[in-house]
């Protein structure tokens, strides 16, 4: 199965937000092979920035490095930017960039904030952590 993870999956993660538990079963399910895991090329710079702002930079590129691995990451092109520019119906430039990233790559898009996308659900299947172990990796529960 592929799945595109939205950044505040991983961000749940780092900060040990709640049902961080579930965002990191999904992550792990793609270090594991079970899933094929994609994410933006902003993802690995957005989870360093915040990083950075706690941890050294050394500390900070490894944490980076470590919570990515295995996943395939989609290129950040003048054609997904110039989509999601012109996005209306997801606010804000970042949700549209993951959006026009995941949309060619996974079945579903797995994210802790279902309510930005709800207008694109009929283009891509939208899921919580929870809602995607439930439904599809019921063992990992």
């Amino acid at each position: 199965m592929k799945i595109y993870l939205d950044v505040n999956i991983f961000i749940d993660v780092q900060r040990k937000r709640r049902g961080w538990e579930d965002s990191f079963m999904v992550i792990k399910s793609v270090m594991d092979g079970r899933c094929e895991g994609y994410i933006s090329a902003l993802t690995p710079v957005i989870i360093y920035f915040l990083r950075r702002k706690i941890f050294p930079e050394d500390q900070a590129r490894k944490e980076t490095l470590d919570l990515t691995k295995g996943f395939k990451i989609i290129s950040l092109t003048d054609e997904i930017l110039a989509k999601a520019f012109e996005e209306k119906r997801i606010d804000g430039l970042e949700d549209s960039i993951q959006f026009h990233s995941a949309k060619g790559y996974a079945d579903t898009f797995i994210t802790r904030n279902k309510s930005d996308y709800r207008m694109v659900f009929e283009e891509i299947e939208v899921l919580s952590p929870e809602e995607f172990l439930r439904e599809y990796l019921k063992e990992l529960k």
